[in-house]
């Protein structure tokens, strides 16, 4: 299969290039790219500089299910594939723009899968009915600058909060929306000691299954004083409904006038995030309280009972030995356990929202409507080279059904960079579902008989090597 697969490749190779550099005059920006996952478990190695040009290419074979994560939704079902890009970043004092094309070379085989539905069907191991292939424009933008803050158009994905494998609100595990932005991307003091960052995100319309427009607002602040940084945000799923006027700048200001707030979804979360210089550790709890409309009511004052959480520790320098690292972190999104005695919101679930998804993969947490998720890793961590290996337990449908779906998952990341800025990375992946589909009972469980399709595996391999040009 890989023989054949490289041939195919060096046959599409020279087309891949030429209508590359044919779209290279559109705007795109890697904030998060495929490779700059997240500075822990994927580390970038890269010191990014203020202007920056790059060509990466990737190559990924899987064997089953549809993998990996965060990944700007980038799609891996079964079979092979490539992907080649450039990553091209300029600002100066007033102008910021950002480029990324990327061609997209896939070979898909058909699984056969029990069905998921309702919030369950937009998981990341669910296929998509449709996929792309050819070229596609991610993080795409530019910004210009005003006093104190920048004023940007496009489509870039915004990590918000303190994790670095789930985020409660927004992450980059599906490709980003298009949306106008005003931000201040970098600290600003207040005090000697209080710091002050701002984003403020209005999405395009976005298409519901009912063709109805909805629209994706959010205020994101932190604040730093010394090594403490807190957290605030608040977005709106505003819209959706056939009997409701909504559009024009109405989505725009919703935060501040809560204009027809009683019948849109909000989530407010807040996070702590501690760091300690001298030991190089930094531990982080985060708290987000969904509001989900149910008969036409926002019901605040049942938001207790739908409480998630994302808690976790970083540590450099572990066990005394310089470059090793290890980590934590656990995402709780467990639906109410009284959810059937009273009003209880469930993360991501309202149907009118494409269940808090863009193009069939979820925005904000991979792991989903009532889950939860650990991951633990430890690895090394050098100026050049980096080996980090993790094991992620994962559960989707806690309280709605039993058994839960128990997904675990065993990885391997390894990357290196020598002295002409080429970048290696592999990344390897070993995923174990029991119960996909929900297809078993509780009597299955305990007679330890699984029915068809409840055990599924996945090997996942990505290479990708990225070269900066300067």
């Amino acid at each position: 299969m890989l023989i054949k697969f490289i041939a195919i490749k060096a046959k599409s190779y020279k087309i891949g290039i030429v209508t590359t550099i044919l779209c290279i005059i559109q705007l795109s920006y890697s904030q998060q790219s495929l490779l700059h996952n997240n500075p822990y478990f994927s580390p970038d190695i890269i010191e990014l500089k203020k202007n920056y040009f790059s060509y990466f290419q990737t190559f990924y074979l899987n064997t089953n299910l549809p993998n990996l994560e965060n990944k700007n939704g980038f799609y891996f079902p079964k079979g092979y594939g490539a992907i080649s890009g450039f990553s091209y970043k300029y600002q100066n004092d007033i102008f910021f723009i950002s480029l990324n094309p990327n061609i997209i070379n896939q070979r898909v085989y058909n699984v056969q899968l029990p069905n998921k539905n309702f919030s369950f069907s937009v998981l990341n191991d669910v296929p998509k009915k449709s996929y792309y292939s050819g070229l596609r424009l991610v993080n795409s933008g530019v910004k210009i600058k005003i006093p104190a803050f920048y004023l940007g158009f496009g489509n870039w994905n915004h990590w918000w909060g303190p994790g670095i494998h789930n985020s409660l609100v927004l992450s980059n595990n599906s490709e980003g929306f298009k949306h106008i932005l005003i931000e201040n991307p970098y600290y600003v003091n207040i005090t000697k000691n209080l710091k002050y960052k701002l984003k403020y995100i209005v999405s395009e319309r976005i298409q519901n299954k009912l063709h109805n427009s909805f629209y994706f607002t959010g205020l994101f602040i932190n604040l730093k004083i010394k090594n403490i940084e807190l957290g605030f945000s608040k977005n709106i799923l505003s819209g959706g409904y056939d009997n409701i006027d909504w559009g024009g700048v109405d989505p725009y200001f919703v935060p501040i006038t809560n204009k027809k707030i009683k019948y849109w979804d909000y989530i407010q979360d807040y996070y702590i995030l501690a760091h300690f210089p001298n030991s190089k550790l930094d531990i982080f709890i985060e708290f987000g309280f969904p509001n989900r409309v149910i008969n036409n009511t926002n019901n605040n004052e049942y938001s207790e009972h739908a409480l998630g959480s994302n808690l976790g520790i970083r540590k450099n320098s572990a066990f005394g030995i310089d470059n090793i690292l290890f980590g934590l972190e656990y995402t709780r999104l467990v639906q109410s356990i009284y959810y059937n005695i009273l009003p209880s919101p469930n993360w991501y679930d309202n149907a009118l929202y494409n269940y808090s998804s863009y193009k069939n993969r979820r925005w904000a947490a991979h792991s989903g409507s009532d889950s939860d998720d650990l991951l633990v890793y430890l690895g090394y961590k050098g100026e050049n080279k980096s080996a980090i290996y993790g094991l992620n337990y994962e559960r989707h449908g806690v309280n709605y059904n039993f058994p839960p779906e128990i997904k675990l998952e065993s990885r391997f990341i390894f990357s290196i960079k020598n002295q002409n800025n080429t970048i290696i990375t592999i990344n390897y992946e070993y995923e174990y579902f029991k119960h996909y589909g929900f297809v078993d009972s509780n009597e299955n469980v305990w007679a330890e008989d699984f029915e068809s399709g409840s055990i599924q595996n996945s090997k996942t391999l990505l290479f990708v090597i990225e070269k900066v040009l300067y």
